[in-house]
Order: C-alpha cells, then sequence, then structure tokens
C-alpha cells in the first residue's frame, strides 16, 4: 500500500472506526477536515447497505467520475449515527479488485489442482443444469443441498433447491447464532428480540466481544451506556478489547452455566427477583427454581475458577440494576454440545429481574404490523410481503438432520436453518441417505465449517459441487462450476426490515454500473439458471426493479422514493417500549408462542430435549499439558469472508496463537516462535503470541485464516485454521461445537 493511500485509509476509514470505540479525537478532527475538503469534488451520494459483513448497514456510497471513492454510514440513521466499521470503508478495495472472479469458470482438472476454464453464462447453466437432472434421476431432488450466508439472496438461492423437491436447505446459522435464535423461540415463541444496550445501566457479556466483532449500532449503544456510567462484566478465558472497557472475569471455558445457574440461585434465596413480573407473565418458574437450589456460589466456584465472593457480588449488582441490566444473551453461540440450554438460562435469568419491554432491557422489534396505534399499519404492514410464486413440490423425504422430527432436538431447529455440519456427514456416510450435489452461495464450508480436511474429504466425493462467489474462495477451487457474483456495491436487491424500537426498511441499490461485465447480481443468476433448469415459473418478476416495485406497491411509497431516502421509518416515531409507562401492560403482541407467556419451563422443549427447563452438564477440563483451544472475532475480518480483499489483507494478513507466560515457559517458548498444534487427529503450523491476557489452561486464534488452496496459501493463506483442528461435532440443537477441543503446542 502507498503510503499516501495508508495515510487516507486511516483519514477516511479508520477515523470513523476510532470514532466508533472512542479516546481518538485528534483523528475524528483531521477525518472531519479532511472530508470537508475532499466533499467539494464529490459529484453523487449514492444510499445503500453495506455487505461487508452479515449486519448490513445503511451506507452514504460516495461517487466521483463513476467510481466509489468512500463509504460512510448514512447520516440520517441515527442507530449508526453516519459511521462505519474498517470492514465497511474498505468496500472500494474489494469492488476494485483485479483478483476477484470475473467469468464464470468450469473445472477441468482433478478437484483441488486448480485448472479451470472460462466459459459464457449459457455454457455455466447449461452444464449445472444437466448434472442436477443427473443427480436428481438417479437419486432424487433430496440429493440436492443447498448453503448459503443468510441474507436477501435466500429467495432466490432457495428456491432453485425447492423446486426440484430438496428439503436440504441450509443456512450458515448453526456455526453462529443457531443456539440463541432456538432459545429465544422456545422462550418467547420468536426470535425478534433485541437488546436496548444504550439504555442498560448494568452489563454482563458471556463472552461476547462489541469492539472487535462489530455491530456498528450495537458497538456505538454499548459504549453510550459505558460513556453513562454503565458497568461491564465480561466472564471470557480471554482478555478481549471488550474485556478492557470493563471488569474481566477469566473464566474455565465451557463453564458459564454454572455461573448463570448461581446467580438464579442467589437471586431466588436473597429474594432479589422480580416476583410479580413472573407471576404475571411467566410459567414453569417453580421447577427453575427446583433446578438451581443446588447451585451455589461454593458450587460454581469450583466449576468456573472463579471465586464464590465474586460471583455474589456481580449478582447484587446486577439484581440492584434492574430492570435496566441486561445479561447478554450472546451473537457467535456455537461452543459446547449444550450451548442452547446455557442461551435458556441466560434468558430466563433476565427475566428473573422483568426487563422485558423497558428501557435499559430486552424487547420485541417493532415492524410496522407490530404497532397497533401507528396511523398506517395497515398500508405499511406489507412492505416486505411476499412475491407471489407456485406452491414446491412436496419432498419425497424427511431432510438429512432431522429437524421437524418430534420427539428428537430437530423438532424445535429451525427448518429455514437446519444444522449445516450434517451436509458434511450425509456426504461421507451416506445416511440417512446420499448427499450427491451442492449448492453454495457466498459461504465457505472448508473455513466455516469445524474438521476441515473432512469437508475437503466431502467435495471430492460429490458428483456436483457449484459455487457463487465474489472471490476464489478454498471451496470455490474445488467445485466444479464457480459463478461470478457483482458486489453489493453493483446490484440492487429486495427491500430488508431492519426494525428496532422502530419500524425500518432499507434499500440496497447500485452506487455504480459493473466494474467486470460478466458479474451478475445473485437474483439474475438464479433466475436464468431457473429458466435454464425449466422452473422459470417461480421467478416470476422482470428485474430487480420490477421485483422491489412489487414489495413496494401495498405501501404508496414509490421505489423512486425509497432509493432517495436509502432507509425508511415512520416519521416522528419515538422508541416503543410496551411496560415503559404500563408495568402490568399485556405482552400478548410480545409473545408468539401458543401459551402467551414467557415459558421457563417448555414442554416442546421437554419433548425435545429432555430438559423443560435448562439443567447442567459439566464439561472435560484440560489435563497437564494440554489447552483448550478457542477461536473468536478480529475487527477488520468477517470470518472468511474478507481474507482476501486487499486493504483488510495488508492490516491483518494472519493470525497467532495466544498463550499465558506461565504456559510459555513450561514449554520453553517464546513470543513469534513458530510452533505446530496438535489436537491428536490433526495438525497445524503457527506462531506464538505471549499475553498475560489468556488463561494458562487456555490457547486462542482469531477465526478465518489458513487456506489449503496452493494459489491461496500462498497470497492469503498466512495464519492458523482453527476449523482445520475442531472435529465436526454437533450440538444439540444442530450448532456446531467449537470449544471443547484440547490441543498440545510444541515448538516447530
Amino acid at each position: 500500500m502507498k503510503r499516501r493511500n495508508f495515510l487516507k485509509g486511516v483519514l477516511y476509514g479508520t477515523g470513523a472506526t476510532m470514532a466508533l470505540v472512542g479516546g481518538f479525537g485528534t483523528f475524528n478532527k483531521l477525518d472531519s477536515l479532511k472530508a470537508e475538503a475532499i466533499d467539494k469534488d464529490l459529484e453523487t451520494n449514492v444510499f445503500s447497505s453495506c455487505e461487508m459483513c452479515r449486519n448490513q448497514c445503511p451506507i452514504a456510497v460516495k461517487v466521483k467520475d463513476g467510481k466509489v471513492v468512500k463509504i460512510d454510514g448514512h447520516p440520517d440513521d441515527a442507530a449508526f449515527g453516519g459511521v462505519i466499521c474498517a470492514r465497511g470503508n474498505a468496500g472500494p478495495s474489494l469492488l476494485y479488485d483485479p483478483q476477484r472472479i470475473k467469468k464464470p469458470m468450469i473445472r477441468t482438472g482433478e478437484r483441488g489442482e486448480g485448472k479451470f476454464k472460462e466459459v459464457s453464462w449459457d455454457e455455466a447453466y447449461t452444464y449445472i443444469s444437466d448434472k442436477l437432472y443427473n443427480v436428481k434421476d438417479q437419486y432424487g431432488g433430496e440429493a440436492i443441498a443447498l448453503a448459503s450466508r443468510k441474507g436477501p439472496h435466500d429467495w432466490f438461492f432457495r428456491s432453485i433447491g425447492k423446486a426440484l423437491g430438496s428439503p436440504n436447505v441450509f443456512s450458515h446459522e448453526a456455526t453462529c447464532p443457531m443456539t440463541r435464535s432456538v432459545a429465544l423461540d422456545t422462550t418467547f415463541g420468536n426470535e425478534a428480540i433485541a437488546a436496548d444496550y444504550a439504555n442498560t445501566k448494568y452489563l454482563i457479556s458471556i463472552g461476547r466481544n462489541w469492539f472487535e466483532g462489530i455491530h456498528v449500532a450495537q458497538t456505538r449503544a454499548v459504549s453510550k451506556a459505558l460513556s453513562n456510567g454503565a458497568k461491564l462484566v465480561v466472564l471470557d478465558p480471554r482478555f478481549s478489547i471488550t474485556a478492557s472497557k470493563g471488569e474481566w472475569l477469566p473464566i474455565k471455558a465451557t463453564t458459564d452455566l454454572a455461573f448463570v445457574m448461581a446467580m438464579a440461585n442467589i437471586m431466588i434465596q436473597e429474594n432479589l427477583y422480580d416476583q410479580d413480573f413472573i407471576s404475571q407473565y411467566t410459567e414453569g418458574f417453580e421447577k427453575w427454581a427446583e433446578e438451581v437450589k443446588d447451585k451455589t456460589p461454593e458450587w460454581a466456584e469450583k466449576e468456573t475458577g472463579i471465586s464464590k465472593d465474586k460471583i455474589i457480588q456481580i449478582t447484587r449488582e446486577f439484581a440492584a440494576a434492574k430492570p435496566q441490566a441486561i445479561l447478554d444473551f450472546g451473537w457467535r453461540t456455537a461452543y459446547t454440545p449444550n450451548d442452547y440450554q446455557l442461551r435458556r438460562a441466560i434468558l430466563i435469568v433476565n427475566m428473573m429481574i422483568g426487563n422485558l419491554e423497558v428501557p435499559g432491557g430486552y424487547y420485541r422489534t417493532k415492524p410496522a404490523n407490530f404497532l397497533k396505534d401507528f396511523p398506517d399499519q395497515a398500508v405499511y404492514a406489507k412492505v416486505l410481503g411476499n412475491i407471489t410464486q407456485p406452491s414446491f413440490p412436496k419432498a419425497s423425504k424427511g431432510r438429512i438432520d432431522g429437524t421437524g422430527v418430534k420427539g428428537t432436538p430437530g423438532q424445535i431447529i429451525p427448518a429455514y436453518d437446519g444444522a449445516v455440519g450434517k451436509i458434511v456427514e450425509s456426504i461421507l456416510t451416506e445416511e440417512p441417505y446420499p448427499i450427491r450435489a451442492w449448492l453454495v452461495h457466498r459461504f465457505n464450508p472448508y473455513i466455516s465449517l469445524t474438521e476441515s480436511p473432512r469437508v475437503l474429504e466431502a467435495f471430492k466425493k460429490l458428483d456436483l459441487l457449484v459455487t457463487c462467489d465474489v472471490y476464489m474462495t478454498d471451496t470455490a477451487y474445488f467445485s466444479d462450476v464457480v459463478l461470478p457474483e457483482c458486489t453489493y456495491l453493483e446490484r440492487s436487491e429486495p427491500i430488508f426490515d431492519m426494525s428496532g424500537l422502530t419500524p425500518k426498511y432499507v434499500i440496497r441499490q447500485p452506487a455504480v454500473p459493473l466494474v467486470y461485465p460478466d458479474t451478475k447480481p445473485y437474483w439474475q443468476i438464479y433466475k436464468e439458471l431457473g429458466e435454464k433448469l425449466g422452473i422459470g415459473d417461480y421467478f416470476e418478476f422482470k428485474d430487480m426493479e420490477d421485483y422491489m416495485s412489487q414489495q413496494l406497491r401495498p405501501t404508496g411509497i414509490t421505489l423512486d422514493k425509497m432509493k432517495e431516502m436509502g432507509v425508511w421509518t415512520p416519521p416522528g416515531m419515538n422508541a416503543f417500549y410496551v411496560r415503559a409507562s404500563d408495568a402490568n401492560a399485556s405482552l400478548d403482541n410480545v409473545l408468539s408462542n401458543h401459551s402467551k407467556k414467557i415459558e421457563i419451563f417448555s414442554s416442546d422443549v421437554e419433548e425435545a430435549t429432555k430438559q423443560g427447563v435448562p439443567k447442567y452438564v459439566s464439561h472435560p477440563q484440560p489435563d497437564e499439558g494440554e489447552f483448550r483451544f478457542v477461536q473468536g472475532k478480529v475487527a477488520v475480518h468477517t470470518n472468511a469472508g474478507t481474507a482476501n480483499v486487499p486493504i483488510l489483507n495488508e492490516l491483518m494478513p494472519t493470525n497467532t496463537l495466544w498463550m499465558n507466560p506461565v504456559s510459555c515457559t513450561k514449554l520453553s517458548l517464546k513470543d513469534g516462535d513458530e510452533i505446530v498444534i496438535s489436537s491428536g487427529l490433526y495438525e497445524h503450523k503457527g506462531k506464538i503470541k505471549m499475553t498475560e491476557g489468556i488463561r494458562p489452561d487456555t490457547v486462542f486464534c482469531y477465526h478465518g485464516f489458513g487456506r489449503v488452496s496452493p494459489e491461496l496459501k500462498r497470497a492469503f493463506g498466512k495464519g492458523i485454521n482453527d476449523n482445520h483442528l475442531i472435529p465436526n461435532e454437533i450440538g444439540e440443537v444442530g450448532n456446531t461445537v467449537t470449544s471443547t477441543t484440547f490441543v498440545t503446542v510444541r515448538k516447530a
């Protein structure tokens, strides 16, 4: 990177991120002055939404002479405050990267050999269509699996599989927030529950890291709470950036549930909970009280490594702040086999202080159809209405992951997401039946699924592997066909819901024409592929403008107006909490389960898991010479998705293994040493980062690094692929288990 461009990146990019986390006033002033100087030359400001991570922050894209020169947060969106993170600032680096995939490609050599030929779109569609129908004719439509990152593309991508009769459509959620989502659904009857961080007075994080796993609106809200005097407590075996902002409790990994159950025990024993709220709005509390009666702080001290006095102190402080206190329900929650029970217990303890639908607690998001007193509710309720589509054929077999099967954990797994790790198992074991074709959209199973060597084995056994992506990922490298998607800065998408305490809908629209003319937006790719497959009836729209116009038709808002605004929310509407002015207000509109109660004990969960209330499971701890292996997010990358982006790759091209100095001394290791990490079956090379910011029995690395394909490894593959070392263990409700692996470390 040229020095001039680096400084520009600091002034125009990093300054916004620094403003987010606070304490860098000089950079903010420089950024502001420099922005004023160049704004005079900028010709256009296109409102859209980011896609450098899953959060889809509203953005203002500055365009000069037909090129994107700068990206800011949307200036009129209060939650995002006109700022954006480092990843969002790097959008132009992605857009103009010459290493993007530019044309469709078909494999010509052996899988993983890296030999492809560029072909026309029609050739690619024909090849895919022929192979899919070969699989369907020989094995049935159920032998086709589809997996993607969750997003606006789902409707189009999933329609291909469903129209061919496949029930095996998956999102990446099992590798990230699955257990939290299922816990919300089984407790409240829906997943649309969010935290009002900005107004809380006491915040407890269990492994959540707002200042590295950045969600701009939430990170700003947490910063606001801290600025207003809120206390932050962080339970994490590693000293994260978030831990540096509050009180760090270096808990033993996998024991968080013991801490949470001990909190409940103390609150009941000392009568610190909200008995009126529990009586009016919940059911099954007495069974929870029975379950935690022996989960004393003395017991929890032995499990967690946190002193009983500290557990009592934190619990009393938390309860004293009620209802403006939050025990955070987490983001990425794929830790242990029973992580789901931890998330349920977290929700229960929150309900014990009555912090639902009040400022500084939890609330249900408020789309337009939620607000009965919203004058235009009848009009705006359908702003995201479904586009007309024929019914899909009924699949001849059930899903490979057992989702929906009564009396099993699959009963409560959302069919929309499924247990994506089961695809690999079904390919290799052919149980309950074989998967023979796999379509992948903006998802990299090699890095994102555990036991990467086994993922590669599965790739090699397929009749067809298709990847649609912006970059040549490892998964694309092993594919039969690679389809080049254009970037988010070059395409329109369906209008999507970002409602919080008020309704909010956001548009994505192109800021510039296609940089590489043979790339296409996903909606066009799947519409054209559908037509080639003879299932064009499932894509009854002319183009994306027609699709969005159909979405907006019931609302009275024109597409031109939505493009002009970028973000739509009802004018003059304030944050809306159901119980803010009436502590006894009905929660019928908040809760979507049949009981219309917050289900502390759930008969559905009892039927599915035999744990109607959460029960504690003690996980093994590492023996002498072993370490628990944990992973996490870094602020300048989005998991495996941004390693190729030039400016982000330069900011952080590799990762290291964090190890405590006490452990380093025992192994005769020093900072920067080359090492070999072994999990028994698999090994991986890396480098040591010696730091006191981690427990002596634990090692840590950032997720998303390391590549297997020679070309990718040479350019972007530095570092440790954590999932290379972690077995493909599937948790209770389909989550990928990532924190129960033990490793040994030796000098290379």
